[in-house]
């Protein structure tokens, strides 16, 4: 499930999200009427309508939409507690084993980690994205409050609860990743660069929290799936001060919280 929340000086409709619940209601209606018709057995209803394979179906749309790390991830998950039915149903095809959750679970966060770990050395390609000069990245655990005077964000945080108060005069955007935690960026005291920026939040299984000063020339971007997004700013639809800069930011939340204020 995917939705856009846009400045009032910033109205563009992501025609993609149409598109992609249009294909959504027409494999659905078509999956659905083949299985009515015996054209699919119907012991592959069970594979083919559950809550795993719409994870990775909207995986599969968020890796086309260039979204690669959350798309991974949702497919990811998908795939991990969809196996026990592929092997039941293809075991020709797929290993069949004593499959325990609580025992294997742990390997969603390592392959989640690797994915994290491949964003570093394979950065995003868009152009408002890319990470120029020098970056400061902070990982950790424990609860922190740190003020960032860097232009760029770049931070991972994996169990545990961080505060970035941001005071560069010239920020230029970034991104932020938290898994299994909460995660509070500040740009009240900042100043943004002039052009075209932006800045990437990914929550998974996690909260996050984005302060906004009133009066930027602000885009927001959101993907949600089983979680929530709310833009709680009261002057959102103020106009903004300075037409000079534009600061894209697109939150990306899985099975978590993020709210925006300011």
């Amino acid at each position: 499930m995917e939705t856009n929340l846009h400045d009032k000086y910033f109205l563009k409709r992501d025609r993609g999200n149409g598109i992609g619940f249009a294909i959504f209601l027409i494999l659905f209606g078509g999956i659905y009427l083949l299985l009515n018709l015996g054209v699919i057995p119907s012991e592959y209803k069970s594979l083919l309508i559950s809550w795993q394979m719409l994870l990775i179906g909207i995986g599969i749309w968020s890796l086309i939409r260039k979204r690669f790390i959350s798309g991974i991830i949702l497919i990811v998950v998908g795939g991990f507690f969809i196996y026990p039915t592929l092997s039941s149903l293809f075991p020709e095809y797929f290993f069949d084993f004593d499959f325990d959750i609580r025992t294997y679970w742990p390997v969603i966060l390592i392959i989640i980690g690797l994915l994290l770990v491949s964003g570093r050395l394979f950065p995003s390609s868009n152009k408002y994205c890319k990470k120029k000069g020098d970056n400061e990245r902070i990982s950790g655990g424990s609860s922190s409050s740190n003020y960032n005077k860097s232009d760029l964000i770049d931070k991972n945080l994996i169990f545990g609860s961080t505060e970035q108060i941001v005071l560069s005069q010239n920020f230029r955007g970034g991104e932020a990743n938290v898994i299994f935690g909460e995660m509070i960026i500040d740009l009240r005291k900042a100043m943004p660069a002039e052009g075209n920026n932006c800045l990437e939040m990914n929550v998974a299984f996690a909260s996050g929290i984005l302060y906004l000063p009133s009066g930027w020339n602000v885009e927001i971007q959101s993907s949600t799936v089983m979680g929530s997004i709310e833009d709680r700013r009261i002057y959102k639809n103020e106009v903004p001060q300075n037409d000079q800069f534009h600061l894209t930011v697109k939150i990306n939340c899985v099975l978590g919280g993020c709210e925006i204020r300011d």
